[in-house]
């Protein structure tokens, strides 16, 4: 298990999700479905910009543990970034994606990224860099920026 939640704790790191963002939407802007690129990469950079405002604000230290698998991350705890920005991601896709599938192939693209998402927040209790209310307040502001985001979006191109 350790192995595993290593590997999948990647899942919500920047440093993978911001590259696969601006190709996505780099894609989706050259098929004309700007809408598209601006609710991934929208929804991505807010989450990370609420999630690291809202770890200032709050100022939660991280847990106390020993033999950690991981290094400590130097910033606050609450909320989890990993977990915001998986959530944030995956929900922009799985909604992108949802858009120009079956309703089998939709369900089956919701519950993949979901559950990606879902394991990425359990890696950072698991790997003890988070409290639980860590995750479970990161996931609720990734998916509720990107709901939020999405309505905003529809509201823009359907002319205000």
């Amino acid at each position: 298990m350790d192995l595993f939640f290593t590997s999948v704790t990647w899942a919500g790191s920047g440093l993978v999700l911001f590259p696969l963002a601006l190709s996505i939407s780099s894609a989706r802007v050259l098929k004309g479905r700007k809408a598209d690129a601006l609710l991934v990469s929208g929804g991505l950079l807010g989450a990370f910009l609420l999630v690291h405002g809202l770890k200032r604000l709050f100022a939660r230290p991280r847990p106390e543990a020993q033999d950690l698998l991981v290094a400590m991350p130097a910033d606050f705890s609450f909320p989890s970034a990993h977990t915001a920005q998986a959530a944030a991601f995956a929900l922009a896709c799985a909604i992108m994606a949802g858009r120009d599938v079956s309703t089998a192939a939709g369900l089956l693209i919701w519950g993949s990224l979901g559950l990606s998402a879902l394991l990425v927040g359990i890696s950072r209790v698991y790997l003890q860099v988070h409290y639980i209310s860590d995750v479970v307040a990161g996931a609720a502001l990734g998916v509720a920026w990107v709901l939020a985001l999405n309505r905003l979006v529809k509201w823009v191109v359907s002319g205000c």
